[in-house]
């Protein structure tokens, strides 16, 4: 049994808190993306599209990262090379390590992406102010930058 003082704290806990505002953004993210050639694609493959922000990396390393299985994030790169967003090559000098990538496509993806993230932070300007908004960033980044978390 959960007593009182544990269920306050699993009610308002950070994490649970992030998660919600998250959920809410990606939420509409995906409802924005519906009008777009874009539509077809799955909010959880939207999630490894993310990921990436543009990078070059390793399949291994963002299945890692993601804190998924291989397999999973080998299926949703799968689905996002079909949609034409992604490519995966083989990793230079390696003949089994394979490499994904965004595609000129995948660009359009992430301009769009942009331009709804803009929004959303407009949002939050709207809601706690400029100057909350970027402590919000500046402890966002600490707390990333940290490494334990």
């Amino acid at each position: 049994m959960i007593d009182k003082k544990d269920d306050r704290f699993l009610a308002d806990n950070i994490k649970g808190l992030m998660m919600t505002v998250l959920g809410r953004w990606n939420a509409q993210m995906d409802q924005g993306r519906q009008a777009t050639a874009f539509a077809a694609i799955r909010a959880s493959d939207m999630r490894v599209f993310g990921q990436l922000r543009g990078r070059t990396l390793k399949l291994s390393a963002l299945h890692r990262e993601l804190g998924m299985s291989r397999q999973a994030a080998q299926q949703a790169v799968a689905r996002l090379v079909a949609h034409g967003v992604l490519q995966v090559t083989l990793a230079e000098g390696s003949k089994r390590d394979k490499v994904v990538s965004v595609t000129d496509k995948g660009q359009e993806l992430r301009s769009l992406a942009a331009r709804q993230i803009r929004e959303i932070e407009a949002q939050c300007v709207e809601v706690i102010g400029a100057d909350n908004t970027e402590v919000l960033r500046d402890l966002l980044k600490q707390l990333g930058a940290a490494g334990k978390l």
